[in-house]
C-alpha cells in the first residue's frame, strides 16, 4: 500500500542555487507544498540575508524575517563553487534532484559549468529552472536586472502606474520579483508533470521584462489603440471606476462596469433625485464629455462622510467598493488573520511578527502549518552532503579548505 501524500510535493527534491527574490520565491512555494528544497549560498551567503537592514529589520541569524519570506522552510548548504570540492558537491547534490532552480547570471553559470547546457548531458532528465532581467536575446541580454529597474522601469509601470505629474511609483521591493515568481513557479510545475510522464528534462525560463509586459496586458494592448498613460486624476474614462477622498482624509476605491446604473443608485443615495436624469451626466458617453463639470460634485459628496461610511453605504446598493488601506495595516487586518494570509513567528527576541503566507490552499493538505526559521548561512550542510555520501570528516575537510561551510 502506498505511503499516504501528506503534501502534494512531497518526495519531490530541488536544488537551489538562488539569490535575491524571484528564484528563491519559487523554490520557497515548493518547500510549502512538500518539496525537499536545498538551498545553496556562497560562504558569505545570499545577498538577500542583509536586504532587511535597509527595511529597518533585524538580519540576524536568529532574526531575520525579511531573509525568511522567500527561504522560510528549506535546508541550507554553503559552498564554494571556485574550489573544485565545493563545485564537486553542488554536482553531487543536482544529481539527487529533480529541479534545479538558479538566477545567477548565465556568463557566469557557464564559466563555472553549471549552464543548462552542462547540466543537461551530465542530468538529462533535469528540469533545469533560470531567471533573467531581459531574456536571452536581444542587445540587453547580458545586463543584471532587479526588479526595481527590469520589472518597473523598463515596463513603463513605474511612471505609468500613478496619475499625470506625480513622481514616478516605486514599489516594495521584491515586488516585481515575486510576480515573477508566481508564474516562473507554473512553469516549473508544467515542466515537473511533463518529466514524469515522458522521462525528458527541460530547461525552464522567465524574465522581469517579459513578466511585466505579460502582467501589463492590457495596457500593451489598449496603448496601440490611443489608450493613455499615466491617467490624468481630473479625467477617468469611468468616473465610478476610480478613486476618492472621504471627510477623514482616507480614500475608497469603486469598482463598476455598468456606468448608468452605478450613477442612478448613487445619486439616489446622495439624495440627488433630481439629478438622476441630468443628461450631462447619467451616461457614461455624455459624462465623459462633462468631466470639468461632474468631478468636483462627486468629489464633494464623498467629503461629506468617512471612508468606512461610504464603503457601508455604497456596498449596500450591491457595488463592489473597497478601502484604500496601508501597508502598515496588512498584519492585523482581520480578513488577512482569518484567512491565514499572514502567519504570527515568534523570534527569540520575543518579537511577534506577522509573517505573509503562500496564499495556495489545497483542501486535501495543511500547507500552512508551519513556518520554519533559517538560521545562519551553511546551518544544514553536513546533514545534507551526507544524504549524497559524504561522511562528516569529509564535510570538515571542505570546511577547513574554504570549500565549504
Amino acid at each position: 500500500m502506498a505511503e499516504e501524500r501528506k503534501l502534494p510535493l512531497q518526495g519531490l527534491k530541488v536544488v537551489e542555487l538562488g539569490t535575491h527574490f524571484a528564484v528563491p520565491s519559487v523554490t520557497r512555494m515548493l518547500a510549502d507544498w512538500g518539496a525537499e528544497v536545498i538551498k545553496v549560498e556562497n560562504v558569505k551567503g545570499d545577498a538577500w540575508r542583509i536586504v532587511g537592514r535597509n527595511q529597518k529589520c533585524p538580519i540576524t541569524d536568529e532574526e531575520n524575517p525579511f531573509f525568511m519570506v522567500p527561504n522560510a522552510n528549506k535546508k541550507f548548504v554553503a559552498l564554494n563553487l571556485k574550489d573544485p570540492d565545493g563545485k564537486e558537491a553542488l554536482i553531487k547534490l543536482i544529481g539527487s534532484a529533480e529541479i534545479f532552480a538558479t538566477n545567477m547570471r548565465m556568463g557566469a553559470l557557464t564559466k563555472l559549468g553549471f549552464d543548462y547546457d552542462s547540466m543537461k548531458k551530465l542530468y538529462p532528465g533535469l528540469i533545469y529552472v533560470h531567471f533573467t532581467g531581459y531574456g536571452y536575446k536581444g542587445p540587453d541580454a547580458a545586463k543584471p536586472g532587479f526588479d526595481s529597474v527590469a520589472f518597473w522601469a523598463r515596463s513603463g509601470s513605474m511612471m505609468d502606474w500613478g496619475t499625470e505629474g506625480n513622481f514616478p511609483f516605486l514599489a516594495p521591493t521584491g515586488a516585481g520579483d515575486a510576480m515573477v515568481g508566481s508564474i516562473l513557479c507554473a512553469g516549473t510545475l508544467a515542466a515537473l508533470i511533463s518529466k514524469r510522464e515522458t522521462g525528458q528534462g527541460t530547461l525552464v525560463s522567465s524574465s522581469l521584462m517579459g513578466s511585466s509586459i505579460w502582467y501589463n496586458n492590457a495596457a500593451v494592448v489598449s496603448t496601440q489603440y490611443g489608450n493613455k498613460f499615466p491617467k490624468d486624476k481630473d479625467h477617468p474614462a469611468n468616473p465610478f471606476g476610480w478613486q476618492y477622498e472621504c471627510s477623514d482624509g482616507e480614500w475608497l476605491m469603486i469598482g463598476v462596469v455598468d456606468y448608468a446604473d452605478a450613477y442612478r443608485k448613487i445619486f439616489h443615495l446622495f439624495g440627488r433625485d433630481d439629478m438622476l436624469d441630468d443628461e450631462r451626466f447619467n451616461t457614461i458617453s455624455a459624462v465623459q464629455q462633462h468631466l470639468d463639470e461632474f468631478m468636483p460634485i462627486l468629489r464633494g459628496y464623498f467629503k461629506t462622510k468617512t471612508r468606512d461610511e461610504w464603503v457601508d453605504l455604497i456596498a449596500g446598493l450591491n457595488i463592489v467598493v473597497g478601502k484604500i488601506g496601508h501597508l502598515k495595516d496588512l498584519a492585523t487586518d482581520e480578513q488577512a488573520i482569518a484567512n491565514e494570509f499572514v502567519q504570527d513567528v515568534e523570534f527569540p527576541s520575543g518579537k511577534k511578527v506577522a509573517m505573509p503566507t503562500v496564499p495556495i490552499e489545497f483542501s486535501a493538505y495543511d500547507t500552512k502549518s508551519k513556518y520554519e526559521k533559517t538560521g545562519e548561512i551553511g546551518r544544514d550542510t553536513e546533514a545534507v552532503l551526507g544524504e549524497v555520501g559524504y561522511t562528516k570528516e569529509q564535510v570538515e575537510a571542505l570546511r577547513s579548505q574554504g570549500a565549504a561551510k
